[in-house]
């Protein structure tokens, strides 16, 4: 029941969610906590931009626009307006607490209370001013109408025109949409909705004579989800593709075209759904990467079909499968060595591509064991093709300086090229970013002023009259930082909520203010009634402040209590000088810093020195397992070829600019997993026109390998685009140097 439940859900059991790959948080409980939340929060909102120059305009396609949204399905909240309610908001919630509410522009004047008299007069003068008879009895010394001037920031790149928010930034016009979707942004059910989303986009476009810009993760996930399936499709279809051409073109019958379909289609159906099984789910990037066991499984179909192809007088299935038997078996045993390995490192993305490799070529090399003898029986009826440039490349074979020279040269360029090698483990690699949605969200971010590079600093205290003092401390820090130009804005709660201690002092000091300056302000204005301080103290709590709509733009950076403790976060954008927060940072017991581009690409790093220490065990473990097999010297010719291939294939991929990362090392995996396969194929033959076979089998092969990865190298995910690269460079290295396993004598 669980199986059919698992397989037959309406959805295919698919995560496309980069974060999905990877270990646990490395960091506690709390950080682990407030990254989700923040992910979640920033991860589930849509921006949008409306361009153009006239603001009634602006707002008849907002109009349109947003209703059509509506009826998507896409999205579970639209803003577009700030509604009457909204606007006094702020006041609503301000207004009771004004007494103990100070900007920090007026504690400073307060230092000098006569000032203040002055600020409200010349305030009542201005006609521009807006100040009601009503404001100034509930307010005289107008300290709350500053206070709301310099917290209500959070929209200051824009105004307000007809309840729209709109920005003019050299001569064009922008109004703001912001939108949350319903569900996450790596569910490919509302990233099917996009292409009705464009088409909206683009009717509005014409129709009003508009731009419109977006950003938000859903179009770079969906853009990622697409990307990988494009890739899946090119491996796969590509893969296929140039098996169906090579099984037409040289046994040219529909039987060995059946028989390779089927081990291929066992090994990666299977494969699929064990890893589902084990794991609820398998991650695109698996079947990207798992697409590649195409090139080994198709290694055993290949020496058994050209086993029928030379054998056409004494064709024996039984025989057959036996004279292969040991080579297939050697060669899925040294295969299967180093994804083993992978399993037990704590990494699901290693972890479910080793299962879904392993699974695969043991599915693979068992439908060839199980199922071609009985499949087939009857002999083949078309000539072996005399295919006369692997002959000749046989031959060269013969010559010891070659048998030396190649080799060796290669090892040579290796250790000259592997200078110039660039490791970059950076996360975003794994994710395609293409130039237009770049665009759009380097424009959007600048006119609403959001800011780029930015900082995410987690803070903890034991209570939340703590935290906020600690927010406070921080914050007058970071304001000196925005002074000297180090960083762009500073956000915190803080800002809004006050801590109890300074909202005590602030009411401390406006009370002063009334007691020294309340006669003298209303004679000078003439007021029939005096001015009288008579509010009570009375604090304004966090919870207040969340349960007000004031808290939507920011109240997320508020977690409250996690795990025992209290904690918040504090945004930075427009860092400029990284490395002095970071080692300010540091300093810090209580604030941690939450980079997860930066924590992940360390876990990257961590594992990719796994991933070499593993792959150096793989090579000693299956050199020894080849010193038990041919003894020491053939048992090191074998070896040779698959070490040396992925070494120069690593120097090429350095030679090329293209980074190192923990792809390209799983890529010499592959390398060593098919290239050991053509060596040991030649070490098993006894005879010239054996070996002849197995290079027309392994030739097969490795088109097969070189089309697919070929095709994977023209990826636009960097990481995807040097796997690939270096798997193609490695096979052919490895298909050129397989002879030199072969005994010399086999082709004299």
């Amino acid at each position: 029941m669980f199986v059919q439940q698992t397989l037959l859900q309406k959805k295919l059991p698919i995560e496309t969610n980069i974060l999905a790959l990877l270990p646990k948080n490395q960091q506690d409980d709390v950080a682990q906590y407030a990254f989700e939340k923040i992910a979640d929060n920033i991860n589930n909102r849509v921006i949008f931009l409306i361009k153009g120059k006239d603001k009634d305009n602006l707002i008849k396609a907002a109009e349109h626009f947003t209703k059509s949204m509506a009826s998507i399905g896409l999205f579970a909240d639209i803003e577009s307006t700030i509604s009457v309610g909204q606007q006094e908001s702020w006041s609503s919630l301000y207004f009771p607490y004004r007494a103990q509410l100070l900007s920090e522009a007026d504690k400073e004047n307060l230092k000098t209370p006569e000032t203040r008299v002055n600020h409200v007069i010349q305030q009542i003068y201005n006609p521009f001013s807006g100040v009601s008879g009503g404001e100034l009895r509930s307010d005289p010394f107008l300290l709350f109408r500053d206070y709301l001037s310099s917290r209500n920031t959070s929209n200051s790149h824009f105004s307000l025109h007809k309840s729209y928010l709109i920005s003019e930034v050299e001569n064009n016009l922008y109004l703001l949409i912001q939108a949350d979707i319903a569900g996450g942004a790596f569910d490919r059910e509302l990233q099917n909705l996009l292409p009705v989303l464009q088409g909206v986009e683009t009717r509005v476009e014409e129709r009003f004579h508009v731009k419109l810009l977006h950003t938000g993760s859903l179009f770079y996930a969906a853009y990622g989800t697409e990307s990988a399936k494009g890739e899946i499709s090119t491996i796969g279809i590509g893969s296929l593709i140039g098996i169906l051409f090579l099984l037409l073109m040289v046994y040219r019958s529909i039987l060995p075209l059946a028989l390779a379909l089927l081990s291929i289609g066992c090994g990666l159906l299977v494969a699929f759904v064990v890893t589902v099984l084990v794991f609820g789910e398998i991650h695109i990037f698996s079947l990207v990467f798992g697409a590649s066991l195409i090139g080994i499984s198709i290694d055993y179909a290949f020496h058994y079909l050209t086993e029928r192809l030379v054998h056409q007088d004494n064709w024996d299935s039984d025989f057959a499968l036996k004279e292969i038997f040991n080579a297939i078996t050697l060669g899925l045993v040294t295969s299967l060595i180093g994804y083993l390995g992978l399993l037990i490192a704590p990494f699901p993305g290693l972890q479910q591509l080793s299962l879904f490799s392993i699974v695969g070529l043991f599915s693979a090399y068992l439908t060839v064991v199980m199922c071609y003898p009985v499949l087939s029986q009857t002999p083949s009826t078309v000539k072996q093709p005399n295919i006369v440039i692997l002959d000749a490349w046989l031959r060269l074979w013969r010559c010891n300086r070659l048998r030396v020279a190649l080799p060796g040269g290669l090892i040579l360029f290796a250790l000259i090229g592997l200078t110039q090698i660039n490791f970059d483990d950076d996360i975003r690699q794994l994710q395609a970013m293409p130039d237009s949605l770049k665009e759009q969200e380097y424009t959007i971010k600048n006119i609403t002023g959001v800011g780029n590079n930015q900082q995410l600093l987690l803070v903890k205290a034991n209570s939340e009259e703590a935290l906020l003092q600690r927010l406070e401390q921080l914050s007058m820090q970071f304001n000196d930082w925005k002074k000297d130009g180090f960083i762009g804005n500073v956000q915190s709660i803080s800002q809004f909520v006050p801590s109890i201690a300074t909202q005590q002092e602030n009411y401390k000091q406006v009370k002063f203010l009334y007691q020294q300056q309340a006669d003298y302000l209303s004679n000078r204005l003439n007021l029939v009634e005096p001015i009288i301080f008579d509010q009570t103290f009375n604090p304004l709590l966090i919870k207040d402040y969340l349960n007000s709509s004031v808290s939507e733009s920011l109240g997320f950076l508020w977690f409250g209590k996690v795990v025992g403790q209290t904690a918040s976060v504090i945004a930075l954008s427009d860092v400029n000088n990284p490395e002095l927060i970071k080692g300010y940072i540091s300093a810090q017991s209580d604030v941690t810093r939450l980079d997860k581009a930066a924590e992940i690409s360390a876990i990257f790093a961590h594992y990719r020195h796994f991933i070499s220490e593993m792959l150096l065990v793989t090579y000693v473990m299956i050199g020894l397992l080849l010193v038990w097999r041919y003894g020491v010297k053939l048992g090191f010719l074998v070896i040779i070829p698959p070490f040396v291939a992925g070494l120069a294939a690593l120097a090429i991929t350095s030679v090329l600019a293209i980074p190192i990362t923990i792809f390209n090392l799983l890529a010499l995996l592959l390398v060593l997993g098919i290239g050991i396969d053509y060596t040991l194929f030649f070490a098993e033959q006894k005879n010239r026109e054996k070996s002849r076979n197995t290079f027309l089998a392994i030739t097969l092969s490795a088109i097969t390998t070189v089309l697919s990865f070929g095709l994977l190298a023209l990826s636009e995910t960097q990481a995807i685009h040097g796997f690939g690269v270096t798997v193609l460079t490695g096979i052919i290295i490895a298909w050129l140097l397989a002879p030199l396993a072969m005994k010399k004598q086999d082709v004299e």
